[in-house]
């Protein structure tokens, strides 16, 4: 038993049209005592009302929920990048390799030839 229990089963359901109570949040999570979720859901209260009214200091600073979604994005694409990038330089070292090589049997022909 957490705040952040007690806080995700209030939230689900105010989402849901119900109002928080202790016994609602009880019947959601399944465990807890009266008085330790009436407590929790006090301070949930408190929260909220600074959610609905100051989301944020920052207008510019976008939800959670979106910095969560940007942040599983960026490490996507940085994944993929990675891997692209490992798959180049794998190429680019094959193709050196054999241009070496190359170059290697050209010396030593040449160095045969004299």
């Amino acid at each position: 038993m957490t705040q952040a229990a007690v806080a995700e089963a209030a939230d689900t359901l105010l989402v849901a049209g119900e109002r928080p109570s202790p016994d609602r949040v009880r019947a959601l999570i399944g465990t807890g005592s009266h008085e330790v979720i009436a407590g929790f859901l006090d301070v949930w209260w408190e929260g909220l009302g600074r959610r609905i009214i100051a989301p944020s200091s920052d207008p510019w600073t976008p939800p959670p929920e979106i910095q969560q979604i940007a942040a599983a994005l960026w490490i996507r694409a940085t994944a993929h990048a990675r891997a692209m990038l490992a798959t180049f330089h794998e190429e680019e070292r094959e193709r050196l390799l054999g241009a070496i090589a190359r170059l290697e049997a050209r010396l030593r022909d040449a160095s045969a030839g004299n």
